[in-house]
């Protein structure tokens, strides 16, 4: 992949990221915010009862998001394999693993409105079990994200580190990368071992390096200069060895 090639790839990772960023928060925290009544089944069930076309939005959503993170997955291991590609490769295997499990996740998000899209079911429940039925659910979605975080942190943590040291991205960009990939891990580590000190500002860190990360590669993409001379060198190692 020329220089060219890879400053487009970069480009549409940007934009990937902002997508990203939009869908995401919409569908994994607006949506979730205005349904799940902590503590309260019978709230939660009819919130959802009288929101399901803001329900199937947030999980749409979602289908977005998950979208741009697979693409993102393979373009950071083509931007990123010049520098490292077995800790790309090792990246990317992380990043599949922490998608897949938080698909896992929405899957009981989805479920949790079954009762109000499919007659047969809810007529085998009573009103008060449909309602205990999408709190669980709902219940089951988060801690299955929460009990993962840690994987998709060990593929940004790595994604920084490759950042940092390929010298055509910013070293700052990784830097930020690092220390928000640090603090999924940190969650993950709190909600298993220690929950009373899990908060959602442990991932505040890589919510900033996304918006950099956006920023960045939507405008510079990468720099061709600095990309040029890591492969020239690649290929002089390989011609030695």
């Amino acid at each position: 992949m020329n220089s060219s090639e890879a400053r487009r790839y970069a480009r549409v990772a940007g934009v990937l990221v902002i997508l990203s960023i939009f869908a995401g928060g919409f569908g994994e925290s607006f949506v979730p915010g205005k349904l799940i009544a902590a503590g309260d089944f019978h709230e939660t069930g009819v919130r959802v009862a009288s929101s399901l076309g803001l329900f199937r939005a947030g999980f749409f959503a979602y289908t977005i998001e998950a979208a741009c993170d697979l693409a993102l997955t393979a373009i950071f291991y083509l931007l990123l394999r010049p520098v490292s590609r077995p800790l790309a490769l090792i990246s990317a295997f992380f990043g599949l693993f922490g998608t897949a499990t938080f698909a896992v996740g929405e899957i009981f998000y989805y479920v949790a409105a079954l009762p109000l899209m499919d007659a047969h079911f809810a007529a085998s429940l009573s009103p008060d079990a449909r309602t205990r039925f999408a709190y669980l659910c709902l219940k089951l979605y988060g801690t299955v994200f929460n009990m993962f975080t840690g994987f998709y942190g060990i593929d940004v943590m790595l994604r920084g580190y490759l950042f940092f040291r390929s010298g055509y991205f910013p070293r700052v960009l990784g830097g930020l990368l690092l220390l928000g990939g640090a603090g999924f891990v940190l969650k993950n580590l709190c909600v298993v071992l220690a929950p009373q000190y899990d908060s959602m500002l442990l991932v505040l860190p890589n919510f900033v390096a996304m918006i950099g990360m956006a920023v960045w590669l939507s405008i510079k993409g990468i720099d061709q200069n600095r990309w040029n001379r890591v492969r020239a060198h690649n290929r002089e190692v390989q011609e030695q060895a």
